[in-house]
């Protein structure tokens, strides 16, 4: 596939977006009109503040789907939905229903067919996708009784592994692996929290410091939406394996062994010139071109209707420290449009292996996270699975070996974006990776094709 077939995709994306923001919008005028006068309105407008908590959570009916990149956080305005009626909180307790985005004020799930799994990974390698393409039915509550209704349920007793990385380093195939075993449950990048995460960060700049106290608010909300993506309903597996999202990861590395102590937390990566040119590859394809996303969000109109489209938006999002912030956006070290995607996806991968560093610098070497390196996988996978599966105390028998090699010789990303049939190759210039080592050295990582292993790098051999 071409680079110029994957932007015409993009392209047409955008432009069913836009039908459908012009349909949303006329729904909306006639909802807010309609809900007012069934008293639908008063109804959630209390539920907003608290109140009328046993039937504060809204079940609507999903017609119509639409989102303007593969990759794009989903928000109600994404369904063209109705409203079928209020429900208690504890309807998102049933199985069958995910969490899907967490704000500062409220709670999103995804309801599919009661038949439908959205954590099968075999089928769909990424949680967001899967819960865009099968939701039936969206479930929203205010982040009050999504508080509540996690304190009802509790911390979840099963065995929780959770996986941070950066992406484009095993951690899909090591997910399929995982979800072909019986008594294993495995959620493959959830993203419910990211837009959390983004509003508190834009709304309090100032918190975001090298300590991980954000805000108790921030922590209150953070902890409820994991008590709830890990649901009492995944209690029937042995074992729950997580694999985070590169978007959230520096947040999850800082906030989930803080809040929840229990779970086992472990980091995979990959050396740095493999893992960016493999995802700027892919995404090259699918996105929009960096000018164009330049022009959408300072065009007033455009930007209303694009409001996650920000050309320094990723850069943003994966930097989480605020003297890291300040350093990026110092006007000589803001790239160029035309470049901004490829040293987003630097700076990501400098964002997550440097927390990484300075959490295992942070608590005592019986706490540190262990890395799995990729290239440990490709030299040899028998070793890496096995060193895996003993860390998380479980047994890789010789008929989970063979469960696994079944599901691996498949492509680990099939029928997505990101599958192999979807490579293109998209040049990176002997100056774009001098530009990339200066933002490096400021990391104090190794540079643009040298040889890099974190500490506490697990050894598969």
């Amino acid at each position: 596939m071409t680079q110029s077939h994957g932007s015409w995709t993009a392209y047409k994306n955008c432009l069913l977006y836009c039908i459908h923001r012009l349909l949303y919008a006329l729904l909306l005028i006639f909802q807010r009109v309609y809900w007012k006068i069934a008293g639908i309105q008063s109804h959630l407008d209390g539920c907003k503040v608290g109140k009328k908590y046993e039937s504060s959570a809204q079940l609507l009916r999903v017609w119509s789907r639409s989102k303007p990149t593969f990759l794009t956080i989903l928000y109600q305005r994404h369904f063209l939905s109705t409203h079928v009626k209020f429900v208690h909180p504890e309807y998102s307790l049933q199985k069958h229903i995910t969490l899907m985005t967490v704000t500062d004020k409220e709670a999103i799930f995804c309801v599919p067919s009661p038949e439908v799994n959205v954590l099968d990974v075999r089928k769909w390698p990424f949680l967001f996708e899967a819960m865009h393409q099968a939701a039936n039915y969206i479930l929203i509550m205010p982040v009050s009784s999504l508080i509540r209704l996690s304190k009802v349920i509790g911390e979840p007793t099963t065995k929780v592994v959770w996986i941070h990385h950066p992406g484009r380093c095993g951690s899909t195939a090591v997910a399929q692996a995982f979800n072909a075993l019986p008594d294993v449950t495995c959620i493959s990048e959830p993203q419910c929290c990211f837009s959390l995460n983004q509003i508190y960060k834009y709304k309090n700049f100032g918190i975001w410091d090298k300590k991980p106290e954000f805000s108790v608010r921030y922590m209150e909300t953070f902890y409820a939406a994991i008590c709830l993506l890990l649901k009492p309903s995944q209690t029937d597996a042995s074992v729950i394996i997580v694999k985070g999202s590169p978007t959230v990861a520096t947040a999850d590395m800082k906030l989930l062994p803080k809040l929840f102590p229990k779970f086992k937390n472990i980091f995979m990566y990959r050396e740095i010139e493999k893992q960016v040119t493999s995802i700027y590859n892919l995404l090259a394809k699918v996105e929009l071109p960096s000018d164009v996303t330049s022009y959408i969000a300072t065009n007033k109109i455009l930007s209303r209707m694009f409001p996650s489209i920000r050309p320094l938006g990723f850069m943003y999002n994966s930097c989480d420290g605020k003297t890291h912030l300040e350093y990026i956006f110092k006007k000589d070290n803001v790239p160029k449009p035309c470049e901004l995607r490829f040293f987003g996806f630097i700076l990501n991968w400098a964002e997550i292996c440097f927390h990484f560093r300075e959490h295992n610098e942070q608590v005592p070497s019986s706490q540190a996270m262990p890395a799995f390196k990729y290239e440990h996988w490709l030299s040899n996978r028998m070793k890496y699975l096995q060193t895996l599966f003993r860390y998380i105390n479980l047994e890789l028998t010789d008929e989970r070996y063979e469960l696994i090699t079944e599901v691996l010789a498949e492509d680990s990303q099939k029928g997505t974006y990101m599958g192999r049939d979807k490579t293109c190759s998209v040049e990176i210039s002997a100056e774009m990776i001098k530009r990339a080592n200066v933002y490096l050295q400021f990391y104090d990582l190794s540079s643009w094709g040298d040889p890099f292993t974190l500490s506490n790098t697990v050894t598969c051999h």
